[in-house]
């Protein structure tokens, strides 16, 4: 598991264009920030319409990473693909050893992405200006989106491993066994990094050794990546729970029945937690006064979380309707239907709003 190589001289697919030498901004973060509010100063057309339609690939799983001139994603053929932002044409696309199924992350002058085959799975680096694999690291299938935290790649295996690996070699720097395998992406916070599993268990861990510093069990199944504030951790549970623990004790601060799975992640909006359950109800929680929490109804079924923006939150289903949903009234401000589901939040960058759907559609609209 500890083996890692050079592959600078493996071939991929030859590089149709050439991408940035490094992207200042990029995008480190799954969804973009630790609170799933990326696009919170972000606004809309009042009718958005089509910039572009790239089909990437036979499905793509995991949230895109939005670069400053590019877009960054996985699909379930064995590809990491690099578009072209203003125009969604091919840059590159690496063929890698099993299907990426949490999404790549952006950094500096490199893509992040981890594959899910089962016993083969690998973490790899890949330039970002040209498609090439820098390195390589032997893991073991990894299924949830990666996590960078202060110089450091931090992959949740599924066999129930928890791995450190530095992001400049691949070279492993620590590894915790948390005994079950999970969905949501590992959330690097200030005191250390927090993990939940499918075992109904949420981990604090010792960013710079791996070891456990908490460790308690949540009310259901997380599946959905938590988002937190730096000093509070939120998420939803399979058992309709939203929840809120401090950091670094984990300690419960409040948990609010839902009466419904919450299968996305949450975000924060402000002083609000949203939750999208999967029936298709938006809730709006105030973190500091849970029991004024208000639903609304929207009736769309829904695998993905809610995404805030300027005056709304958008919401994707899995029928492929997308709303607006306005932050003060709770009135649909506008809606469309896609042709495929909707199974990742919805995202804007630069007014430019990004659908990604389960058959391998990449949409923009402005």
């Amino acid at each position: 598991m500890a083996a890692v190589w050079a592959v600078n001289a493996i071939a991929c697919v030859p590089v149709v264009r050439f991408g940035p030498e490094t992207d200042a901004r990029g995008w480190p973060v799954y969804l973009g920030s630790a609170r799933h509010d990326a696009s919170i100063g972000e606004s809309l057309a009042a009718d958005p319409r089509p910039q572009w339609r790239t089909g990437a690939g036979r499905s793509v799983r995991g949230a895109i990473a939005i670069g400053t001139s590019v877009v960054a994603l996985g699909t379930t053929d064995r590809s990491v693909v690099l578009l072209e932002r203003a125009t969604g044409k091919l840059i590159w696309r690496h063929r890698v050893p099993g299907t990426v199924s949490g999404g790549p992350l952006i950094a500096g002058s490199r893509v992040f992405a981890a594959t899910q085959a089962v016993p083969d799975g690998r973490v790899l680096a890949i330039e970002l200006r040209t498609g090439k694999r820098l390195w390589t690291a032997r893991t073991g299938g990894v299924s949830p989106p990666l996590a960078l935290a202060d110089s450091l790649i931090v992959a949740v295996t599924d066999e129930g491993q928890v791995l450190g690996l530095d992001p400049t070699t691949g070279a492993r720097r620590w590894r915790r066994t948390v005994g079950r395998a999970a969905r949501a992406t590992p959330v690097p916070t200030p005191a250390g990094i927090a993990v939940a599993t499918l075992g109904d268990s949420l981990f604090l861990l010792d960013a710079a050794t791996g070891a456990v510093r908490a460790a308690r069990p949540t009310p259901g199944t997380v599946i959905g990546t938590p988002a937190t504030d730096g000093r509070r951790l939120f998420f939803g549970t399979t058992s309709g729970h939203l929840v809120a623990v401090s950091l670094p004790t984990l300690d419960v601060l409040w948990d609010r029945s839902v009466d419904d799975a919450v299968y996305g992640a949450v975000a924060l909006q402000a002083d609000t937690l949203l939750a999208l359950t999967g029936g298709g109800t938006l809730w709006r929680v105030p973190v500091d006064a849970p029991a004024t929490a208000r639903q609304v109804v929207l009736g769309v079924p829904a695998d993905a979380g809610p995404t805030p923006i300027a005056g709304g939150v958008l919401v994707g289903g899995i029928t492929g309707e997308v709303l607006l949903v306005d932050a003060v009234s709770d009135s649909v401000r506008w809606r469309t239907q896609r042709r495929a589901p909707i199974e990742e939040p919805p995202l804007v960058r630069d007014r430019q709003l990004f659908l990604v759907s389960g058959g391998g559609t990449v949409e923009v609209l402005q």
